[in-house]
């Protein structure tokens, strides 16, 4: 009778394993780069529901941040939603991340007046990477697309910037663009003419 129980305490174990671990393959297949995916608070929620959160490289090679998951069983694999701004009221709703933090989410990405300071130009950081071909990739890329970067070097990381621009509310306004269009977690900071090594 204890050899039973074992072996079917055994077989829980690995059969709750087997679905996470199925789960981040499926998850991570949803990645730009699959192989680079990171996982943290992955749990079964129900026989069918794998939760947890993801990270993984954008296109440049940048981690672009942890996003919650939901990974659905069905026959021949998972369902998967990806949901980075914790929005999908079905994903949250299954996974239990709290509906006042997503509300306080929600009510953040709501237009704010922003505080001005006279004479003062902003930036938006995209990227701090250790490769200078890297950054001259993201560069070249931003270019292309319409916008005026440039990159600094320092403390052995090149950073990419977009700007300058003379308010807060312009600088805020890219970096929302930028995160839509290229799927940049950009942040604003005030502009500091790039020394002499730098584009």
């Amino acid at each position: 009778m204890r050899g039973l129980a074992i072996t079917a305490l055994a077989l829980a174990v690995t059969g709750c394993g087997g679905d996470i671990d199925r789960a981040r393959t499926s998850v991570a297949s949803h990645l730009k780069d699959p192989d680079s995916a990171k996982f943290r608070n992955e749990r079964q929620v129900s026989d069918v529901a794998v939760c947890g959160e993801v990270n993984g490289k954008n296109t440049f090679g940048a981690y672009s941040g942890f996003a919650q998951f939901l990974a659905m069983k069905r026959p021949g694999g998972f369902d998967v939603i990806i949901d980075p701004n914790m929005t999908d009221r079905f994903a949250g709703s299954v996974c239990g991340y709290a509906k006042a933090e997503t509300d306080a989410k929600t009510e953040v990405k709501a237009p704010q007046p922003v505080l001005e300071i006279p004479g003062v130009r902003w930036s938006v950081q995209l990227a701090s990477v250790s490769s200078e071909e890297k950054a001259e990739a993201i560069s070249r890329d931003l270019v292309s697309s319409g916008w005026r970067p440039y990159t600094t070097r320092s403390d052995g990381k090149s950073r990419v910037f977009v700007g300058p621009f003379s308010t807060r509310a312009e600088a805020n306004a890219q970096m929302d663009d930028l995160a839509r269009k290229k799927a940049f977690n950009g942040f604003v900071l005030r502009y500091q003419e790039p020394a002499a090594s730098g584009k």
